[in-house]
């Protein structure tokens, strides 16, 4: 995968992952995955991935450069749904047109509730990561575990009580915070082996333009 390729070509391949990762989420988010006595949106499968991403480009790229791709998922975000909402608009005769309102329809409550909980989970996410690289450039795991905590916990507590408060019990609400918050902490530390092994892989990269002109 790494043949060939330069540190500005892996920032590009890690936006492209990003932005669909951030995509996916939208669509997956409107099917529940059930799990013992709770039931949560799909999108805990992906939306991890993002703060995946969101530690390798921060450890890698800063948080700057972090931050152009954070703020390029939410314009892509409010223009694919946008775009969902206005394909809606117009009459079809199309048999799936049910299907399709139903799986692309979104509430202004959970529409604002993402987008808020998205921006700030993952601005917090990176720049604690870049934050603890200053004081403890030799302790990755630590940097990368503690950021994603923090980061998640402030996207699932956001998102779920932006979207469910006042509709759901308040036990229940907060039972949801905990498991999202717990399932993508899990999720990163499955998998921190490979975010381990990506950025050790990209800081042996050229340079490429990307930073020869910074």
């Amino acid at each position: 995968m790494f043949e060939n390729m330069n540190k500005t070509k892996a920032y590009a391949y890690l936006a492209g992952i990003f932005c669909a990762c951030m995509i996916a989420s939208n669509i997956l988010a409107t099917r529940t995955l059930e799990i013992s006595f709770i039931a949560l949106p799909c999108s805990i499968l992906t939306f991890p991935i993002l703060f995946i991403v969101n530690d390798i480009l921060s450890e890698i790229y800063g948080f700057k450069l972090t931050k152009n791709i954070i703020y390029l998922g939410f314009i892509i975000n409010v223009v694919v749904v946008a775009l969902y909402q206005v394909a809606m608009i117009f009459p079809s005769n199309s048999p799936n047109a049910p299907a399709f309102a139903a799986l692309l329809s979104t509430t202004p409550r959970l529409f604002v509730a993402g987008l808020i909980s998205y921006m700030m989970g993952n601005l917090l996410n990176s720049q604690v990561l870049v934050k603890l690289k200053e004081k403890y450039s030799d302790l990755l795991f630590v940097r990368v575990i503690v950021s994603t905590i923090i980061g998640e916990t402030v996207d699932s507590v956001i998102f779920i009580f932006v979207s469910f408060y006042g509709v759901l019990p308040n036990d229940l609400v907060l039972t949801m915070i905990c498991c999202q918050i717990v399932f993508k902490v899990l999720y990163e530390l499955i998998f921190y082996a490979l975010t381990r092994k990506v950025i050790f892989k990209i800081k042996t990269l050229d340079e490429g333009s990307l930073f020869s002109k910074n």
